[in-house]
């Protein structure tokens, strides 16, 4: 198993530009003419003699390769440890990233559960004095009316908050069915369309012809390319253009991408993003991102992101395994309607 940066390719650099070769070649090549030389124009004493540095000389190349086999042991065995040593180290920091999500995702999970049932209580006696202020006649009336919507606003943020947990503690097992992404994309962009063009962002939807089919729960899949959509518009407060695309790659594979053309990622954040918690935004969870993410890895894919294509914005792409079912390629549904004054592709 090869780690980036590992000292193993080199290996052998250093030992084949060592005078090895050169030397052995010399001493056969020695010993070589020192014989022939010998049997042609030496005496005894002096082919006695020939021979005898010749047989040092092969003497002194085999014990060159003996060495030279030992060092290069001795640097591989090295290099090993080196290597085994990195990867101990790497499980290590996995194992503790783990250890620390679990618990994260079990105080969630507990502090949810502990504040849902009070805040529907709070939910609902709000809507009730909501309904008793707008019967009442008095001067007051309209200033209570606006105070308990405005608890009514921040109890529907904390019951969103809560929700968002409890998904990150404990997300439901993908209910598995063979569903083209194009499908998918669809009805998300039927979906954001109208709000995005709120907020003056133009939403286009470019779809592979080649049907990108995944064996997905295409009811979280679209939950989690939700989260990087919204996460796009966010990205674009002045407006700008949206991108959800699909693909077929050669590989086997299908990919769902969502492009924006907002500032991009700070090189300082990029590793920080998909941290749990971990947000830029004044009233942003820090979940969207590594909850979509973690449905993402449940079927069996990944969720990469980069530079949008064009230098401007930010790509973040769904990458999963292509599925074929038993029955023959899946069907993808025909384009739905786009509203009235919503840009098409």
């Amino acid at each position: 198993m090869s780690v980036p940066g590992s000292p193993t390719p080199a290996l052998a650099q250093p030992l084949l530009a060592r005078p090895f070769w050169p030397t052995m070649g010399l001493a056969v090549a020695a010993a070589a003419f020192l014989v022939a030389h010998s049997v042609l124009h030496a005496t005894a004493v002096d082919e006695l003699l020939l021979v005898l540095v010749a047989l040092t000389a092969l003497v002194a190349g085999h014990g060159l390769m003996r060495n030279r086999a030992r060092r290069v042991a001795a640097e591989q065995a090295a290099a090993r440890a080196r290597e085994e040593l990195t990867l101990q180290a790497r499980v290590g920091d996995c194992e503790q990233r783990r250890q620390s999500l679990a618990a994260f995702a079990k105080l969630a999970s507990h502090v949810a559960h502990e504040v849902r049932n009070p805040l529907s209580s709070i939910m609902l006696n709000t809507e009730l004095l909501e309904e008793e202020a707008a019967k009442c006649g008095c001067e007051s009336a309209p200033e209570a009316t606006a105070l308990i919507g405005s608890i009514k606003k921040e109890a529907e943020r904390l019951q969103h908050l809560t929700d968002e947990y409890l998904a990150f503690a404990r997300p439901p097992r993908p209910a598995a069915a063979h569903q083209s992404l194009n499908a998918v994309v669809e009805e998300l962009a039927h979906l954001v369309r109208e709000e995005a063009r709120r907020s003056g962002i133009t939403v286009e939807t470019r779809l592979s012809h080649g049907c990108p089919c995944a064996l997905i729960d295409p009811h979280q899949v679209k939950q989690a390319a939700l989260n990087l959509v919204r996460n796009a518009m966010q990205a674009m407060p002045d407006g700008g253009r949206l991108t959800i695309s699909t693909d077929v790659a050669a590989d086997g594979t299908v990919a769902l991408s969502v492009d924006d053309t907002g500032p991009g990622i700070p090189e300082e954040l990029r590793c920080l993003i998909l941290e749990p918690f971990f947000t830029s935004k004044p009233q942003g969870t820090g979940l969207g991102l590594p909850l979509a993410a973690h449905i993402v890895r449940d079927h069996g894919g990944e969720l990469d992101f980069g530079p949008a294509p064009g230098g401007s914005g930010t790509r973040f792409t769904i990458t999963l395994p292509a599925s074929r079912s038993e029955s023959g390629p899946c069907a993808c549904a025909p384009r739905l309607p786009a509203p009235a004054g919503a840009a098409e592709p």
